[in-house]
Formats: C-alpha cells, sequence, structure tokens
C-alpha cells in the first residue's frame, strides 16, 4: 500500500492549536528519557508555540502530512552554530516526531530524506544517550542516505550522540 508524504512549512496562526497539541505527544514519548511530568491536570505544561516552533528566522517548523492525515512533525534549524562541534553554517535537526500510528511504515525515514534534500550542507543530528530507538534508527537513515559515510560522537555533557555528515554536493 502506498502512503503520499506531504512536508508542508507550519504556520504560527493557522496551526498553533495543532502544533500545541502534537507536542503533548512528543512530550509523552520523550518523558521515557528525561523527567517531563504531567500537571495535576494530566496536562505536560503548554509550550510557548511561537517561541518554540518559530522564534528564529533560521527555524523551519515542517508537519508531516500522509494521505491528509497529521504523522508528525520536524523543526529544522538552518545556518547556526553548532551546539556540539562549534562549527559554522550548520543544519541541525532540531526536532522530529513521527506519530506512533504511522512509525515502522517507512514514514518517518522518507520525512528524514526529503528533508536532507530539500536542506543541503553540514548536518547534526542529535539523539539522547537512553534514546537507542532513535540512534537506531538515524544510524539506519543517514547510513542509507550517505552510502555510510557520516561520524557519530559522543557528546557525554550533553548526554547523547550526534551523527555528522555533509550532502552539499
Amino acid at each position: 500500500m502506498s502512503m503520499s508524504l506531504q512536508l508542508i512549512p507550519a504556520d504560527l496562526e493557522q496551526h498553533r492549536e495543532l502544533l500545541r497539541n502534537l507536542w503533548d505527544f512528543y512530550l509523552y514519548e520523550y518523558s521515557r528519557f528525561t523527567r517531563y511530568r504531567v500537571s495535576s491536570e494530566g496536562r505536560f505544561p503548554d509550550p510557548d508555540v511561537g517561541y518554540t516552533f518559530f522564534r528564529q528566522p533560521f527555524r523551519h517548523s515542517i508537519l508531516l502530512i500522509v494521505d491528509q492525515e497529521i504523522a508528525g512533525f520536524a523543526i529544522v534549524d538552518v545556518n547556526i552554530d553548532s551546539h556540539f562541534t562549534g562549527a559554522s553554517n550548520v543544519i541541525y535537526m532540531a526536532e522530529f516526531f513521527v506519530l506512533a500510528g504511522f512509525q515502522g511504515l517507512g514514514i518517518g525515514e522518507q520525512a528524514a530524506t526529503r528533508l536532507f534534500d530539500q536542506f543541503r550542507g553540514s548536518w547534526e543530528v542529535y539523539e539522547m544517550r537512553d534514546n537507542t530507538n532513535a540512534q537506531h534508527f538515524w544510524r539506519k537513515v543517514i547510513g542509507r542516505y550517505m552510502n555510510g559515510s557520516y561520524t557519530e560522537t559522543a557528546y557525554p555533557e550533553y548526554e547523547g550522540i550526534v551523527q555528522c555528515f555533509d550532502n552539499a554536493r
């Protein structure tokens, strides 16, 4: 069964509530590795959607849409100074989230590959040390995309690892 993936730039006014709701699911997934906790009402703290998704002109917030259904989001920061290596003009996968119902279908890999193609240059992708599923996913996706030509470095001070690659050519 073929699924149609669209990458749609998020709009603060049009997608504010959608992004706030997706952020709850994202934090739920992340709470496996962090101390994120819900309030007495059972909700994660509401994000400042404008700040989280649109705080700087270098930030690109993108909705993942599969067959007209919301499947997740990605946040890509372009031409920033690296949080890890000190390099300049880095493209950083700041956030990447695929809803559980779309995981394991190739949607994440297809979305990541399309984002890599859209934003050419020196990439950095970070995963938390304890998030072994994300590490496996990114090693597989980046490895296929770059035919194994990438580096991976552990950053204990950030409690995680970073894959670096350059697809500018």
